[in-house]
């Protein structure tokens, strides 16, 4: 990926796109001759081609792709399907995991494989084929394979053998002897298979279900999920190519993770990907036509909070008459329902009701003033029935129960109604002084601009530091152990004490103070008097935003020089996912998944053998596969086995010289040996002893027949 702008922390996306297979020529040399046709059958990739060659003619993706109602088309196969993203709700493989289990899938990928290596003899393919399977392959997936090559393509004998086990017989010296341990880590799965004394160990054989397609799926979510605004972009072929690209193994997950959390760290070595995007053009308006659209928006924006008052004021409304009409059935002595109504409202108490009223109150007074533009003679509040408070004069010890309960009612009731008397006289005192403070900053604003603005800008200030000052009481009295919590139980526990005290009367909520500790401890006070706050600090901005260029500028991002970077916002950061990913072969619970990782796997089956025998497997622990490709594997497989092992004992790790393409590698290497013509299954055979027959050889499965059920 190359770098723009110079910046060795930014790349782009190569994006490359296949190139559709060339049919090669298929000369008379070719055509005359018995030489083997070597074919990596892998889930991820296909790799194919004449023992006689050093590398593979053909290396295409195992997936075949059906157009839905064309039936008349033929399928594409691997390279001849251009877009996988666009084909990828049509795309099927022949692959359940890593076994062979549609074989009329892979019977087109046969077709597709031959036709284009040039092979036209009619009705056959004439050479020797020797084709990799799985480990421990069923005998049935084997049967079938070799029903489709010696009844489809006539071949003349094939042989089998493990993938991993055939990059094994690439790299060491004496693999027909040898001792060790092949760690294979492919597309679909990680299989640890022992070999002893030059054969595979198969029972004591493990697979896990974690492969490079987990990886590539973990990083394709992990990014649409911290980038959620550019889902699109980030398609599954991208997470394949930046966890190819942009991913190393941790030789130490732990500690490297903790280095994240370091900014200086975190700079030097995030990779910032940029996605492809189109640049705003720049801003050709004259200054006549910059001056006319700014007062269009701050018109608009005037329009805007006018209408948002308007509605507000409506809403405030209709919530006052609804709390009104819950009040008047204390007045009416309906206790029951008075209580289910507070419950349907989640009110905890009627001084927490009351206060609801008055704060609703001043909201209304203070919308309508703002919409008529002047001052309101007086509040109209909605008609309720006046209560009598014929009890208050009588002594408690000439009342019954009920009657003291009927007594404490009109007390509050009558409290209510005079704080709200006081609220709403408080609050046109309030309103008089706001009005007159608004034609002061108006006629300050005509005279000294300057001094206006710095005044405007204060007071958005104070109303911003009010609102965070709010929002961080009400989160630490939520919390345990914090300065607000202490000091709200506090309260509670000395308020509770007194009432332990008093036990005769419940005056609580009868005065000023009362309400003010009352907003002291309830967690949710505050909500109106920031929805007024709010109100204010819309009409601050938009005075601002109409004489203040420098604030417009800063709200604007479209305006000036901005504080928006739009390519930064094109950019991917990945950070932490460098070694995230990886670290899904060593922890595949970070998955979810309930299976050990490839060292606890490891461990595991080397337990089954005796010490000496451990020793000689761990001689040459051999790593093998696509997904061992990441930078550092081999040193972090060297930490790991040293932790496991006991101490000062003797081990080596070996990685494949090419861990991709060395499995067809080794079956050319033991193809133009003399095992081939020994350990093939010739026809003849296929038809004795049935499809699933296996000649057992260095880089085989074990053949254990099928049972054959003998009648009685």
């Amino acid at each position: 990926m190359a770098a723009p702008e110079d910046d060795p922390h930014v790349f782009t996306f190569k994006d490359e796109k296949p190139s559709p297979d060339p049919v090669f020529e298929y000369p008379d040399s070719l055509r005359d001759s018995s030489i083997p046709l070597i074919i990596d059958n892998g889930s991820y990739q296909c790799r194919a081609g004449w023992a006689s060659d050093e590398k593979p003619k053909m290396i295409f993706k195992n997936l075949v792709a059906r157009q839905r109602g064309k039936k008349d088309l033929d399928a594409l196969i691997g390279n001849d399907i251009g877009n996988l993203e666009v084909m990828r709700w049509q795309l099927k493989s022949q692959f359940d995991r890593n076994i062979v289990t549609q074989f009329d899938l892979q019977e087109q990928v046969l077709d597709h494989l031959f036709s284009h290596l040039g092979i036209n003899t009619q009705g056959q393919v004439d050479h020797p084929v020797v084709m990799t399977e799985p480990v421990c392959n069923p005998n049935h997936c084997r049967q079938q394979m070799s029903e489709l090559l010696f009844e489809g393509y006539h071949v003349p004998q094939v042989a089998y053998g493990v993938d991993s086990l055939f990059s094994f017989y690439k790299n060491h010296a004496t693999p027909e002897t040898a001792n060790g341990m092949v760690v294979s880590c492919g597309y679909q799965s990680v299989h640890l298979l022992p070999v002893k004394n030059g054969r595979l160990d198969a029972g004591h054989c493990r697979r896990i279900n974690t492969g490079g397609s987990h990886l590539d799926a973990f990083m394709h979510r992990m990014l649409q999920l911290k980038f959620p605004g550019h889902m699109a972009a980030i398609t599954l072929s991208r997470a394949e190519e930046l966890v190819r690209e942009h991913t190393h193994m941790a030789t130490d997950y732990i500690n490297e993770l903790e280095e994240w959390a370091d900014v200086d760290y975190y700079e030097d070595h995030v990779h910032k990907i940029q996605l492809p995007y189109t640049a705003q053009p720049s801003n050709t308006l004259t200054a006549e036509q910059q001056k006319e659209k700014k007062e269009q928006q701050i018109r608009r924006l005037k329009e805007i909070n006018a209408k948002k008052r308007l509605e507000r004021l409506a809403a405030d409304q209709e919530r006052l008459q609804q709390l009104m009409s819950v009040q008047e059935l204390m007045a009416d002595d309906d206790e029951e329902a008075f209580n289910k109504a507070l419950d349907d409202l989640e009110f905890s108490d009627p001084m927490e009701l009351q206060e609801a009223i008055n704060k609703l109150s001043s909201s209304i007074q203070r919308a309508k003033d703002k919409v008529m533009g002047v001052q309101t003679q007086k509040e109209e509040e909605p008609e309720t029935k006046q209560p009598v408070y014929d009890l208050l004069d009588t002594p408690d010890d000439m009342l019954t129960d009920d009657l003291l309960q009927k007594k404490k009612r009109q007390q509050f009731l009558k409290a209510a109604a005079e704080g709200r008397a006081k609220a709403r006289k408080l609050n046109e005192e309030k309103r008089k002084q706001e009005l007159m403070e608004e034609k002061r900053m108006e006629e300050k604003r005509k005279k000294n601009f300057q001094e206006w603005l710095a005044e405007t800008r204060k007071k958005r200030q104070v109303l911003l530091d009010k609102r965070n000052q709010r929002k961080q009481r009400k989160s630490d009295m939520a919390k345990r152990r914090t300065f607000a919590s202490q000091q709200r139980m506090k309260i509670i526990s000395q308020l509770a004490e007194g009432e332990k005290k008093k036990k005769k009367e419940d005056t609580f909520g009868m005065n000023d103070d009362d309400w003010n500790v009352y907003k002291e401890i309830n967690i949710r006070a505050g909500d109106s008097d920031s929805e007024m706050e709010q109100e204010q600090l819309e009409e601050l901005e938009t005075m601002l935003k109409e004489y203040d260029e420098e604030f417009a500028k800063d709200c604007d991002p479209q305006n000036g020089d901005g504080v928006f970077d739009i390519a930064e916002y094109y950019r991917l950061h990945v950070s932490t996912e460098q070694i995230r990913i990886p670290e899904l072969l060593f922890q595949p619970s970070i998955l979810g998944m309930e299976q050990g990782g490839i060292v606890e796997t490891l461990d595991f089956i080397l337990k089954k053998y005796s010490p000496q025998e451990q020793l000689d497997l761990v001689q040459y622990v051999f790593l093998t596969g696509g997904c061992v490709s990441f930078q550092n594997m081999k040193e972090r497989m060297e930490n790991e086995i040293m932790a496991i092992r006991p101490f000062q004992s003797p081990f080596s790790v070996h990685m494949a010289e090419d861990p991709v393409l060395d499995a067809w590698h080794g079956a050319r290497k033991w193809a133009l040996s003399s095992a081939l013509n020994v350990c093939s299954i010739t026809r003849a055979e296929y038809e004795e002893k049935g499809g699933e027959y296996l000649k057992e050889h260095c880089v085989t499965n074990r053949y254990i027949p099928t049972p054959v059920l003998v009648p009685t």
